[in-house]
């Protein structure tokens, strides 16, 4: 029997305001259904982190929770990198991607590193964007609601989720393309709450497959009729976002 996936939820009390801790029971309930067993392990401010994982989750929260999981961040920090970089895959939503980003600039001008595990910067700005967003990405249509006030700028080179084609996302770059999110290998970095995964089911299978790849396993066929459903389920509200949003869609 093959072991337990391990998945390390960073901060969740501070970091999940927006329902992102459903991405957590998405990644259990969708190994359950193809008949894998699936660990949670917590992490907060203080603890020993866990180094033997195979995916990684951290919510959203507002800057006041930004900042008191700050310094806690920076202490695991390499570690985090160091997971990143062996190909354990990585989901960040919003203020939690924005930490694990290289800086992070207040409203007020103050500059906070971050943890460097993403090629990005983030700038908080006064307005918030609030609404649903389409975005269009090598992973097909993928939707949700974004909830920030940040302008993303990514390194030269790094690869973007997605174009926007309703919505604001990171917002837009040099050239004026409308871009969401980072991908680094197997990790994401995003804005896209709902949650992001629930609602876009074939993100979080590319992550258990990434995970179990590392450990020189495939992702199982389906064992309940549970994971169609849900699958359909999340077909029709991104279908409903594109169609209330009026997305321009190539495809």
């Amino acid at each position: 029997m093959t072991a337990p996936l391990r998945i390390l939820h960073l901060y969740p009390r501070e970091l999940g305001i927006n329902g992102d801790a459903g991405n957590v029971t998405t990644l259990v309930k969708r190994s359950e259904w193809r008949g894998l067993e699936a660990a949670v392990i917590q992490h907060e401010v203080g603890d020993e982190l866990v180094s033997a994982v195979d995916i990684v989750h951290v919510g959203s929260g507002p800057l006041s929770s930004q900042r008191i999981v700050h310094a806690d961040l920076l202490r695991i920090a390499p570690a985090l990198r160091e997971l990143a970089s062996s190909g354990v895959p990585i989901l960040a939503i919003a203020g939690g991607w924005q930490l694990l980003g290289h800086q992070l600039v207040t409203a007020d001008g103050e500059t906070l590193a971050g943890a460097g595990v993403f090629p990005s910067r983030a700038t908080l700005g006064t307005a918030r964007r609030v609404g649903e967003i389409v975005v269009e990405s090598s992973d097909g249509i993928l939707a949700g609601f974004e909830n920030h006030s940040a302008k993303t700028v990514l390194d030269d080179r790094a690869e973007a989720l997605g174009a926007v084609r309703e919505g604001f996302g990171n917002g837009p770059d040099a050239s004026g393309a409308r871009l969401e999110g980072v991908r680094v290998g197997e990790s994401l970095g995003t804005h896209l709450h709902g949650p992001v995964l629930p609602m876009n089911p074939v993100l979080a299978d590319r992550m258990l497959s990434a995970a179990l790849g590392r450990r020189g396993e495939q992702l199982p066929q389906p064992v309940s009729r549970e994971l169609s459903s849900a699958d359909g389920f999340a077909a029709n509200a991104r279908r409903a976002i594109a169609e209330r949003t009026g997305a321009r869609l190539s495809r």
